[in-house]
């Protein structure tokens, strides 16, 4: 559990067995989530609550616990009894979102497809207050191509209508769904760049859910200096949403490219360590995207 004492975890076992949030209920606590028992089945990964604690003062863990406890509790218990009306009504609510695997309960949407190691795309209803991800047989009630569709087509109009740009790196922060447009990667890099093609694809980092980092691929030194740079802003963003913010996503940088449809990891801001190079870039890439930037 990263970098906390003995102590500092059993301090947090016992926040979350004594939550208020859990109150009526029967939980039990296992190293790596939270298993609620009665009224109802649920499980909730350990990881968002670790998260909402890292690098807080003990002194606030109470309540960040809590907070944290809550929300992951509405997430997935949502009322859903829009869910079971026409699917017309729901079609310009519903978005297409991109989720860490750790800490999600995974076995709820078997229907979500892995973007990326550790990624998954869900689908998901919005609210005034919160976002609630659609389970199994709620997208197999409405048909999943049908939501999927819509859901893509609701990312573009979430970009923020300002972003910053320098030397070809560009950096979108706003709405809780500015991440998850990395699925509609074709959309930004146009309305962004004015290009309405990026052959290569792009440099990409999703550090929290409100923050998108790219860079269209078209010369090799570019793409040197653009992957530090999206790293080294992954890294930071994805490090102040432990405390505060949106939620995180990943402090990887991707190499989208619009044939595949996948994201592929190809670099990271690390700590002082083994295999940190320079100023602790760590590249770990295919073949494939090696042989692009030796004929870009």
């Amino acid at each position: 559990m990263g970098n906390l004492t003995p102590t500092q975890y059993d301090r947090l076992h016992n926040l979350i067995r004594r939550s208020p949030v859990f109150s009526g209920m029967r939980v039990v606590v296992h190293d790596d989530r939270v298993e609620v028992l009665e009224p109802e089945e649920l499980e909730l990964g350990f990881g968002p609550v670790y998260n909402a604690v890292e690098g807080a003062p003990m002194s606030e863990w109470a309540e960040l616990v809590d907070d944290c406890l809550e929300r992951m509790i509405k997430a997935v218990t949502s009322d859903s009894s829009e869910l079971d009306g026409p699917t017309d009504e729901l079609l310009n609510r519903i978005y297409a979102r991109v989720r860490p695997i750790d800490g999600s309960p995974v076995g709820w949407w078997n229907y979500a497809r892995e973007i990326a190691p550790g990624l998954l795309l869900v689908l998901a209803l919005d609210y005034p207050d919160h976002i609630a991800i659609l389970n199994d047989d709620q997208v197999r009630r409405h048909d999943f191509d049908r939501l999927a569709e819509a859901g893509l087509d609701n990312l573009c109009g979430r970009l923020p209508e300002r972003f910053a740009s320098f030397e070809g790196v560009h950096l979108l922060r706003g709405n809780d769904y500015v991440a998850s447009t990395v699925l509609v990667m074709p959309w930004v890099v146009e309305v962004v760049t004015g290009a309405p093609e990026c052959p290569y694809g792009t440099l990409v980092a999703m550090p929290n859910h409100g923050t998108l980092v790219f860079h269209v691929l078209h010369d090799a030194v570019a793409a040197g200096a653009a992957m530090r740079e999206i790293a080294e802003v992954a890294a930071e963003y994805y490090e102040e949403s432990a405390v505060s913010g949106p939620a995180q996503v990943s402090r990887h940088v991707y190499w989208w490219r619009p044939e595949a449809g996948y994201l592929e990891p190809v670099a990271y801001h690390a700590a002082e360590g083994a295999g940190v190079i320079g100023d602790n870039l760590v590249t770990d890439y295919s073949p494939e995207f090696a042989d692009l930037l030796d004929t870009l």
